[in-house]
């Protein structure tokens, strides 16, 4: 693959300068270009914004604002934007005219390109077969602590221009349905973080059903819909339709969410490259050292049974073991104790 057969598409707000928050949305733009020489690039944002100056993109797609939904979550106070990067995304994509496309937001950069030697060398595995690059972050393991089956990152889309153009066409997010579980009560079942949505499901899950279901993989119901056939099916969709890699593999750097990768809650909470190659029928395959991608392959699956059962056992605790006050602290750092023994 040429780099000249590959469009970029930076998603969502830009602004000229450096923002409060040190944002440089035009040096993102920059940055990525220089890894990717030959590839085209299309700014998508909306009507009325200051582009400035040319910021180093080929086309500005500009869109009218569809306006925020209530809050995702309950607990959250910041508007649920699902339909403005929807809207943004579809249209950036629909500009593109070179056979693989990039969709990734303005606030985040490429510093290399290491996605692409993945893609290629499974590519080769898959015979030819192509598949949609997704970010491990935030792809949650619904087997974990967050049981939302096909919640796939919407960081960092890769593959055939035709198949993120098909992903990013999913229905704008009805009004109800942002406001869900403001009428109806979450499941008896339901754990300390499924209770806290206020949405009928997750962002990522609104993009990735219509998806997953065009291709007969069965979906969800509900939010934590996490029956057997629904993960058996969400299992495969992951083996078969994506590839999953970590940040540092694709090259990805977003710089808001950097306390992600530190963070061991959130790789036991997502699937990681290595738990998406444990997907795979045959994950030892064309691999350089398969003696220790085996023992580092084993070694992930015991600490995440460890976990699994860890959290269900301890779920009267939820409250106090994820209290971000004073003594929640105490329980998780007596928690942290108790799981480095097991």
């Amino acid at each position: 693959m040429k780099t000249s057969d590959i469009t970029i598409v930076f998603q969502g707000v830009f602004k000229p300068y450096v923002t409060r928050d040190h944002e440089a949305f035009a040096r993102n733009i920059a940055l990525t270009r220089k890894v990717l020489p030959g590839a085209r690039a299309i700014l998508s944002t909306w009507e009325g914004a200051d582009a400035g100056p040319r910021p180093h993109v080929d086309k500005i797609v500009y869109s009218p604002d569809p306006g925020p939904l209530a809050p995702l979550k309950l607990t959250d106070t910041k508007p649920n934007n699902c339909n403005r990067q929807l809207r943004t995304s579809h249209a950036g994509l629909a500009a593109v005219d070179t056979p693989y496309a990039i969709k990734m937001r303005t606030d985040c950069r490429l510093d290399h390109a290491g996605f692409l030697d993945f893609a290629a060398e499974q590519k080769k595995r898959d015979g030819g077969r192509e598949r949609l690059l997704a970010c491990s972050f935030f792809t949650l393991d619904p087997t974990m602590f967050e049981r939302l089956p096909y919640h796939l990152s919407d960081w960092f889309h890769f593959g055939l221009t035709d198949t993120l153009c098909q992903y990013w066409s999913a229905p704008p997010m009805a009004l109800d349905a942002a406001r869900h579980y403001e009428a109806l009560a979450h499941l008896p079942d339901a754990t300390l973080f499924e209770r806290h949505f206020r949405a009928a499901f997750a962002v990522e899950q609104h993009l990735c059903l219509p998806f997953a279901a065009g291709r007969g993989y069965a979906c969800p119901r509900f939010l934590n819909d996490a029956t057997p056939a629904v993960l058996r099916d969400h299992a495969r969709f992951m083996a078969d339709e994506t590839m999953l890699l970590d940040p540092w593999q694709i090259g990805l750097a977003f710089d808001k969410y950097q306390w992600v990768g530190g963070s061991r809650f959130q790789r036991l909470n997502n699937l990681m490259h290595l738990d998406w190659l444990a997907l795979q029928p045959s994950p030892l395959a064309m691999q350089e050292d398969p003696k220790g991608l085996r023992r580092m392959l084993e070694e992930r699956l015991r600490e995440k049974a460890v976990m699994r059962a860890a959290f269900r056992r301890s779920r009267p605790l939820h409250s106090l073991l994820f209290d971000p006050g004073t003594k929640g602290r105490h329980a998780r750092n007596a928690a942290r104790l108790i799981t480095r023994f097991l």
